[in-house]
């Protein structure tokens, strides 16, 4: 079935402001390359043309609006592609084949691969999901991916599969999201998934699933031929499962090690030194297991002395015999983490170890947790924070070149740790490893309502619990080593933070509470001297206390979709000479143009004066980029930012609620208007 004739023309208008947008786009360019590129007058017209055009935006979304009952959800694609990471499947057709082969057999609804870790067990996980990918589903109505992972939350596993049914995640879409009530999700779930035949897959268990719980039709719709397949260290856990079948995914014999270990070193057979070769084969069945064939082989990929590859085999040769298998895996990882010839580099994958197990970590925002930490800067004095992320990208780069860090499951946008990679990376950081000056902290999305022990924090440099459930924090931890408390994710269940939370916190230098319900930051908060990095977004903030003046080196503030806030004194801004960005995307604070300041309540509230626009261009030398709303603004106010060279350079991001569209990321707009003006 086609659309209707009212949303064929409703598409034909759509495309028409798009091809309008891309001359708008072309003409600005034109004013850059000509002579009359700085006439205010162009920039006035091309400002009329700017606001019809989203007048007709305005339009069109409230027809959308109209056409939207009229509408069927186009049904959620059989199977979603999982990237599969460079430790690609070598030899294990056979393995690959046994898997495949269960799908066929009736009598074994449940099947398990089980293995230790670093194995393989997700990526031939991966490879059956992408298997049904080419087959077009191979007879299920539908292929679901689950990731598990070590701190089961049934929740996330619920609306995993419902979003593969076609529902939304709370506040993260417009669609149909589960029920809140536990027994109402689950029936939800039972009745969707008991009219298909699909194929579940569960990757990285670490204790029973209840599947009739979750709202998996156990025992009625596996026999329409739908099957569960879950990955497992644990051989209980098969037991515990019910699993009618398992697949055991074994060690590489001596010639597959060898040719996974000499394609990521990237060897030929015909390319060695037969002196360094003999020495080369050595290591390689020292290392075992496919995690550690790629990221020590990526590691002595750059080896051309046979002296090298003697110091090598002698470390590898050292490794205890009495350890554990993991620890055993732990320690080769640790070696080609030695390896990485940047200690800068060596930091920032640790950093990655404070985000929850298989999470998908957005590039943007871990860089920007390294640039508040200082691991970016080249001098005593911070880099221009564009230069600082770009050397950032520049660090993923290389540690995606070494094995330790992968592509998230959107490329270009994402990375993740490989969960081996990550228990080395907390194994290094926990005390026991060679860096004991070094300790993390690490709850992150464990479901926790009780933060740890104070004790637990006073050793710690960086402190993790994000996406858990804390709903209060102890009154004075003392923490004279913190650089880094990631706290944001908490929901509304973090209200309050105790005003003697701060003062013993000298050291620190990243403090994220966003995504909390915080609606004040106690007045201590400015005794954090050395605070660069500070994210309130998402919070129920009213108003930023004047004790942030004394955070005179924060480089990066911000306040983005805070809707309550009305107040920002001018004092507790102006102040921060050092600060590089201020984002203040989306919020309800109304900015005015200057003279006698702003602020929603008026021009001079309870809290003084208000910052304004003119303060933002008078003072602030450093800030290069800016966050901004137009909420409240008058036209005076609008043509005083066009007017000012300095913020319209400045402004990144540019909420404009007024004309009823969505909020707009201007960067690469602006970007050409700061060339213009240059």
């Amino acid at each position: 079935m086609g659309p209707t004739h009212q949303a064929q023309a409703w598409l034909r208008a759509v495309q028409e402001i798009e091809s309008r947008a891309a001359v708008f786009r072309v003409s600005f360019q034109q004013r850059g390359a000509s002579s009359e590129g700085s006439s205010w007058r162009s920039s006035y017209k091309l400002g009329c043309e700017a606001a019809e055009c989203l007048k007709e935006v305005q339009r069109l979304k409230t027809q959308k609006n109209n056409l939207l009952p009229l509408l069927i959800p186009a049904p959620p694609p059989a199977v979603v592609p999982q990237p599969i990471s460079s430790a690609s499947i070598v030899d294990a057709e056979k393995t690959l084949s046994e898997i495949c082969s269960l799908l066929e057999d009736n009598e074994a609804p449940v099947i398990r691969i089980y293995g230790m870790g670093g194995i393989g067990k997700t990526t031939l996980l991966k490879a059956i999901n992408n298997e049904f990918l080419q087959r077009g589903s191979g007879g299920f109505d539908l292929v679901i991916w689950v990731t598990v992972s070590k701190e089961l939350d049934v929740r996330k596993v619920q609306e995993d599969i419902a979003v593969r049914l076609g529902y939304s995640r709370p506040g993260k879409g417009q669609g149909q999201t589960l029920p809140e009530h536990l027994t109402d999700r689950v029936n939800t779930l039972l009745s969707a998934l008991s009219k298909r035949n699909f194929l579940l897959l569960l990757d990285d268990l670490w204790e029973k699933l209840d599947l009739e719980a979750v709202g998996v039709p156990f025992s009625s719709s596996f026999r329409n031929g739908s099957k569960v397949f879950f990955t497992t260290r644990s051989e209980k856990v098969c037991n515990d499962m019910d699993a009618q079948r398992k697949v055991k995914v074994p060690l590489l014999n001596r010639k597959s090690s060898w040719k996974l270990f000499c394609q990521k070193l990237g060897r030929k057979e015909d390319q060695w030194d037969p002196s360094m070769r003999s020495l080369a084969e050595a290591v390689a069945p020292k290392c075992g297991l496919p995690i550690t064939l790629i990221t020590v082989g990526r590691a002595m990929a750059g080896v051309t002395t046979r002296d090298e590859w003697q110091v090598a085999l002698m470390a590898l040769k050292s490794i205890p015999v009495e350890l554990g298998d993991m620890k055993k895996v732990l320690i080769l990882l640790q070696f080609s983490f030695d390896r990485l010839k940047d200690t800068s580099a060596k930091e920032c994958l640790l950093y990655c170890a404070l985000f929850p197990e298989d999470h998908n970590i957005l590039i943007s925002e871990l860089i920007d947790y390294w640039v508040g930490e200082g691991l970016l800067d080249r001098g005593s004095y911070p880099d221009p924070i564009d230069r600082a992320r770009n050397r950032g990208l520049g660090v993923i780069t290389n540690l995606k070149a070494a094995c330790l860090l992968e592509d998230g499951f959107w490329k270009g946008r994402q990375v993740k740790l490989h969960d081996t990679v990550r228990e080395m990376t907390l194994w290094i950081t926990s005390g026991e490893g060679y860096e004991r000056g070094n300790i993390f902290l690490v709850n992150s999305g464990e479901q926790l309502r009780h933060v740890p022990t104070p004790e637990r924090w006073t050793e710690a440099r960086r402190i993790s619990l994000m996406r858990n459930e804390i709903r209060l924090l102890p009154e004075e931890p003392r923490c004279p080593n913190l650089q880094t408390l990631l706290l944001n994710d908490n929901g509304r269940h973090l209200e309050e933070i105790p005003g003697g939370f701060f003062p013993f916190m000298p050291s620190l230098r990243v403090l994220d509470l966003s995504w909390t319900g915080i609606r004040v930051l106690p007045p201590e908060v400015g005794s954090l001297v050395e605070l660069r990095y500070l994210d309130l977004s998402f919070t129920s903030l009213e108003s930023l206390p004047m004790e942030v003046r004394n955070l005179t080196k924060l480089r990066q503030l911000h306040l983005e979709y805070t809707n309550l806030l009305k107040s920002i004194p001018r004092e507790a801004v102006s102040s921060l000479e050092r600060l590089q960005s201020l984002n203040i995307f989306n919020s309800n604070y109304e900015f005015r143009a200057g003279g006698e300041g702003g602020g929603s309540d008026g021009v001079i509230d309870h809290e003084g004066r208000q910052l304004c626009l003119k303060d933002l261009e008078d003072g602030m030398w450093n800030l290069t980029e800016l966050g901004i709303s137009t909420t409240g603004m008058t036209h005076e106010d609008m043509q005083a930012v066009l007017n000012s060279q300095r913020l319209s350079a400045s402004i990144r991001f540019l909420c404009l609620p007024e004309v009823g569209i969505q909020p707009l990321d201007l960067s690469a707009f602006l970007e050409i208007m700061k060339g213009e003006k240059a």
